[in-house]
């Protein structure tokens, strides 16, 4: 059984020490992820390594994984949706440090001597969620979603009302 995550952590002293957490933990303790799922009974796989790099660079590599319930923005059905992330992160202290960092970090601002390792682990998962959750191509439940991806030519022709454009092609000719 995986072991409780602290709330916060000392980075520094974590990378020193090349401390590993991993384990569970439950999306109800993500408020803002919370908001974006169907379902918040679930929980998120995590692992998180602390190392210093070059004996200067902090890093926290690792993933985050979780199986999520979100809304189909074709038929607002309920979808399952994996979302894995593979962490990269180099702590800076400030934004000059950042754009120095090699493109394969991402960078996370230090700005107090402790982080909460719920934060990043959230921070994560949201930036891996699909912008715009849709099922896939015939999986939706709604008819009116069927119709809706219906190309346009199938629509045309379908009224014999005269074109209120049609007043335009003849002040042209003149």
């Amino acid at each position: 059984m995986p072991s409780r995550l602290p709330d916060f952590v000392d980075p520094r002293r974590m990378a020193d020490l090349e401390k590993v957490f991993s384990g569970c933990a439950a999306i109800v303790d993500l408020p803002r992820l919370a908001e974006v799922v169907l379902d918040a009974d679930g929980g998120v796989e995590l692992r998180l390594v602390f190392n210093r790099e070059g004996g200067k660079r902090i890093s926290i590599t690792g993933f985050v994984r979780a199986n999520l319930i979100l809304e189909c923005q074709r038929c607002l059905s309920p979808m399952a949706a994996s979302v894995e992330s593979q962490l990269n992160i180099a702590l800076v202290n400030s934004a000059e440090e950042a754009e120095r960092l090699p493109e394969h970090y991402d960078p996370l601002l230090l700005d107090e001597p402790r982080i909460r390792l719920l934060d990043i682990v959230e921070d994560e998962l949201l930036l891996s969620l699909p912008q715009v959750p849709r099922h896939k191509e015939g999986e939706c439940c709604s008819a009116v979603s069927q119709k809706a991806v219906q190309p346009a030519a199938d629509f045309k022709g379908s009224d014999n009302r005269p074109n209120p454009f049609a007043v335009l092609s003849e002040l042209k000719q003149r």
